[in-house]
């Protein structure tokens, strides 16, 4: 695009590509850049962090000199002696770019995000929470989405929070569907037949043939002939997105809603350290009110995930605040580990 003086067409190119690396990629990868018990996973993850961010700095070189120029000094030219000085002594990155192309991959990760947004479309439709896990979603893909394997169906079901995800050829036995014969189409053909292939119609008497058309009392009918009307089962709910399918289990239990409330405590607790001016490496002594007992088994998961040690005595946190979760208001408390050695 540049090359062709589309100087629009190259920002907006280079947005999307900013923003899949901010809000998928880095975001996803959160887990693997803090984790100490992989160190080449970790290493790995800031590998490709650091190559995607010198490559944005090349590619952005035209367009943002200067921003560019920042860029490429803290990472290569700071680091690397034999490197060009400045990015703008350095190639055009056309051979480093291909090689990273991978378009099965690219096709797969691509579904796999429109997948994300119907589900997240789903529960904000249904109001349910992104932190409130669910049971079962099932997915049926278009023909491009055969590459979807098993990481990335465990990707998906790990951003629309559900703990199991199903493949499915299409929705048809996860949703009711009723058949409404189309009168101007078939009036003239069928004439008297017509009261029992609408009596069928209402009664819910048909047979969806695999070639699209409908036999309704005996009387087979085109696609073209009728309109299907689809509604989702009581429980769940059904997007669609070019030849794309979600259908989402939107029922509870009480060890859902547990788990739930379990990580509305964290991010509460996240929120309060987060307040309280924490490091994130930082130790804290936390103080939780009481919860019941569905909630409290998953407390030592809460206390492994935000760096917390789970006190009994009585609250005497330097921060406190209270969560509202499904089971009622809950007070917390935290302080650094190293507060109480100080005031000693």
């Amino acid at each position: 695009r540049l090359a062709a003086f589309d100087a629009v067409g190259a920002t907006r190119a280079l947005s999307v590509y900013l923003d899949g690396l901010s809000t998928w990629y880095l975001r996803l990868s959160r887990r693997r850049f803090s984790r100490s018990d992989d160190a080449p996973d970790q290493q790995a993850a800031f590998a490709t962090l650091h190559e995607a961010l010198v490559m944005t700095s090349r590619m952005l070189a035209p367009i943002l000199p200067f921003l560019s120029e920042r860029l490429y000094g803290d990472l290569v030219a700071a680091l690397t002696p034999d490197a060009p000085d400045s990015v703008h002594l350095t190639r055009w990155p056309t051979a480093e770019l291909a090689r990273y192309e991978d378009p099965e991959l690219e096709a797969a990760m691509s579904v796999a995000q429109r997948a994300v947004d119907l589900g997240r479309t789903l529960r904000s439709t249904a109001h349910i929470k992104t932190r409130q896990p669910l049971a079962t979603a099932w997915l049926a893909l278009p023909e491009r989405g055969n590459d979807v394997d098993a990481d990335l169906l465990a990707l998906i079901a790990d951003e629309i929070n559900v703990k199991r995800i199903e493949r499915i050829d299409d929705e048809s036995r996860l949703v009711e569907r009723r058949v409404k014969p189309l009168l101007p189409r078939i009036g003239k053909r069928l004439g008297s037949a017509i009261p029992a292939v609408m009596a069928a119609a209402r009664s819910g008497d048909v047979v969806f043939e695999t070639d699209g058309s409908v036999t309704l009392g005996g009387v087979t009918l085109a696609a073209d002939e009728v309109e299907i009307q689809a509604t989702p089962r009581p429980g769940t709910a059904v997007a669609h997105h070019d030849g794309l399918v979600v259908v989402l289990d939107t029922s509870s239990t009480p060890e859902l809603a547990a788990e739930g409330d379990a990580r509305e405590l964290a991010r509460a607790i996240q929120d309060l350290r987060r307040e309280a001016g924490l490091e994130l490496d930082d130790r804290i002594e936390l103080w939780v009110g009481p919860v019941p007992e569905l909630v409290a088994s998953h407390l030592a998961s809460v206390a492994a995930d935000t760096l917390a040690s789970i006190q009994t005595d009585p609250n005497t946190g330097s921060h406190t605040a209270t969560v509202e979760l499904t089971s009622g208001a809950v007070d917390i408390g935290l302080r650094r580990v190293a507060d109480r050695g100080a005031g000693r």
